[in-house]
This record gives C-alpha cells, structure tokens and sequence, in this order.
C-alpha cells in the first residue's frame, strides 16, 4: 500500500491520532482539486467528504472512536454480509462484520487533477465463516470529485447459493433536524422499526420531529435531501433505502453520539435488504453504485 500512495498526487497516509486527536486507527487522506476527504482503512469507511466550495457531504461525530474492531460513528460504512440485526441469530453483530475489519487498498488512479480513485477489496476469512458460512469476497470503488461516486461489487464463492443484505449507511449533515425533508419516497410503504417493522405508507416527504427508523423496499433511483445542504442521493441496483436518527433519549444514550447530537445529521442509506435481499448463486457476482452529489434547491 505505502509504494501504490507514494506515487500520488493526492492521497496521504494519516492516522486518527493525527486528524483527530483520537488514537486507534490508520487513515487516508485525500486533497485534489474538487475536494478533500478522509478514509479509514479499518472498513474502508469514507468518513469525511468536502468540496472545495465547503460544503460538507458527510457528517461524523464529534465523538466517534476510533478503535480497532469498533465501528466508527458517521461518514459512509459498508454493512455486509447483513443489514441490521442478523435475523436468524440476534447475538450476532449487527450490520455485519467487514465495517469493522481492515480492507486492502488494491489500485489508486488519478485520471486528472480533479479525481481520486481508490479500489478497496475484502476477503472473507475462516474466522468470518463461523458467523457468515459463505465464502464471499467484496470490492469497493470510491471514485472522488466534485461528487462521491462509489461501486460495491460482492462475489459468492461458496459451493451453493447465499444470501446478502447490505447497505452503504450514509451519514449527512442538517443545519435544522426539524426543517430538513427526505423527498423521492412519497406514496411507498415502509417498515416501522418502532413499531415491529409494520408496515406504514409514507405521506408526503420524510420529516424529523422524534426518532425515525425506517426501511423503504423497492425505491426509485433518486432521493433528495431539502436542507442545508441540499443533496441529491442516486442509487443504482440499490432497491432499498433506509432512513434514520436516533432521536435525542437514544442519542444521549450513545458514547460515540451524545446529548443533543442527533440535530446534526441523519441517514438516508441505500442498498439490497429485507425482501430486496441479493441471493447469488455459486461463483456469481453482483454490482451495486451509488452517487451522492449537492444539488440546486428546487
């Protein structure tokens, strides 16, 4: 990895101690002539994404931790090979275990001076197959600009068929929680978390005046975020989104959230879960690609 970010223009190898006075964990830094941002290798998790003018495209906590094995709080993580709670074992982690481990920085190419592209793969180990028995590989592509552009391929290298659920849970930041509007959802069904997963049909935009924790199946391409900053959210094999916050009793209860955090971000995710679930078949492999830009008010 040293000799591939060596030959860069634009990425640097930091450390969270460095970058936020948190030791724990090995960082990427990006600087080229659309943006600035940070990854972490530990999931290879964009944590922060600005763009020269200074909006902000990702939110992260101010009390995130960065410590090996633990997920960090904000920015983009990649949960896989589950969403959420593991319904057939609860004890098992949520949302999956590659968000927690360390991902291999594998191409890096700067077509020009506005673009950095990072290609980043996993492999599932023996130990991974005692909570997932599959044998599975993946590969990120985050292509950085003047807007984030990521591609999630998972391949299944087991013998028979397996099963996937996964989203790119993306953190966003609001200047006003109860101001801000989820619009591209309006008439769809969702599942209530709050109330056991029930089914609930959206009215209108999404709004935030408590805690929301919602699953939208089978989506069209495009959500909108309407606030400051405005964001456009496409997605593209990714039938599922997921909007959350945590509300402030959950918030406060959270180390790496806090008392009265919850007003600075929510998430609007996309990927494959619950009944949008990927079945791929023995050798097969599946792509995903998500787009997240600033947009014009409306």
């Amino acid at each position: 990895m040293q000799d591939i970010i060596t030959q860069s223009q634009s990425v640097s190898l930091t450390s969270s101690a460095d970058r936020y006075q948190k030791p724990g964990l090995p960082l990427l830094q990006i600087s080229n002539q659309s943006c600035d941002a940070v990854i972490a290798l530990q999931g290879a998790h964009l944590l922060e994404f600005t763009l020269k003018n200074g909006t902000k495209l990702l939110w992260l906590s101010p009390n995130a931790i960065f410590a090996e094995g633990k997920a960090i709080r904000g920015g983009i993580p990649v949960c896989l090979p589950w969403f959420g709670v593991n319904r057939k074992d609860p004890s098992k982690p949520k949302h999956g275990f590659v968000r927690n481990q360390d991902w291999q920085l594998t191409t890096l190419r700067e077509p020009d001076t506005e673009t950095t592209e990072l290609v980043f793969s996993y492999t599932a180990s023996e130990e991974d197959l005692k909570l997932f028995p599959h044998a599975f590989s993946a590969k990120l592509t985050l292509r950085l600009s003047h807007q984030i552009d990521m591609q999630l391929e998972v391949s299944n290298h087991s013998d028979g068929d397996a099963q996937f659920s996964w989203a790119l849970h993306s953190y966003h930041p609001v200047a006003n929680l109860t101001d801000v509007r989820v619009s591209g959802l309006a008439g769809l069904s969702y599942l209530d978390n709050l109330q056991g997963l029930k089914p609930v049909r959206q009215e209108g935009d999404v709004r935030f005046y408590g805690e929301v924790d919602r699953v939208y199946e089978s989506v069209p391409a495009t959500q909108q975020i309407l606030g400051t900053p405005n964001l456009n959210i496409t997605g593209e094999n990714c039938p599922t989104a997921i909007v959350w916050n945590p509300g402030a009793a959950n918030a406060a209860a959270m180390a790496d959230v806090g008392e009265e955090i919850h007003q600075q971000f929510i998430c609007v995710e996309r990927g494959a879960a619950f009944a949008n679930s990927w079945t791929l078949g023995s050798g097969e492999s599946r792509c995903a690609r998500l787009q997240i830009a600033e947009s014009t008010p409306k």
